[in-house]
Order: C-alpha cells, then sequence, then structure tokens
C-alpha cells in the first residue's frame, strides 16, 4: 500500500511538471508568433511604402523625359536639331 501510495504521488509529480513545462512552451510559442506577426507587419508596411515611393519616382521620370518638356528645355537653352557630322558613333570593335 505505501509503494502504491509512493508511486502515485511521483506520478502526480511527474504529470505536473509536465503541465509546467508544456504550459511555459506554449506561452513562450505564443509570445513568438506574436513577435513574428509584428515583424512582418513592419515589413509589408515598409514594402507598400516603398512600392509608393517607385510609383512616384517613376511619374516623375516620365514627367521629365516627355518630349514636351524636353522640347521646352531645348528651346530654352538654344538647342535644336543636330546638323550633319555633329553625331558621332563610336566604332564597334571586332572581337578576333
Amino acid at each position: 500500500m505505501k509503494n502504491d501510495s509512493k508511486s502515485i504521488a511521483l506520478a502526480i509529480t511527474a504529470t505536473m511538471i509536465s503541465a509546467l513545462i508544456l504550459g511555459l512552451i506554449s506561452v513562450w510559442l505564443n509570445i513568438e508568433r506574436v513577435d513574428k506577426a509584428y515583424y512582418l507587419r513592419r515589413m509589408e508596411k515598409r514594402l507598400n511604402e516603398q512600392e509608393a515611393l517607385e510609383g512616384k519616382l517613376e511619374v516623375e521620370k516620365n514627367n521629365l523625359l516627355s518630349p514636351i518638356r524636353l522640347r521646352q528645355l531645348a528651346k530654352q537653352y538654344g538647342f535644336g536639331p543636330a546638323s550633319q557630322g555633329q553625331i558621332r558613333r563610336p566604332r564597334e570593335e571586332t572581337k578576333p
């Protein structure tokens, strides 16, 4: 009878220790999950900001390189179409 009560006490103690360890692991995993979720949100926000900036820069580039604006700048600085002999093309080197 004495052995039975010792084995039951030992089993209950082992079960309680196992439950405590499993509870701590569960809490730790939940904290990690929340941390990863915050990190993912920050990365998504950064990606959206960079995509928005890329779109704005593309619009600005297209605006700066538009033919109408380039004609206005050429007229402002006195540039015109190139005449004969003003355009030089580099020689293409032949590979041996």
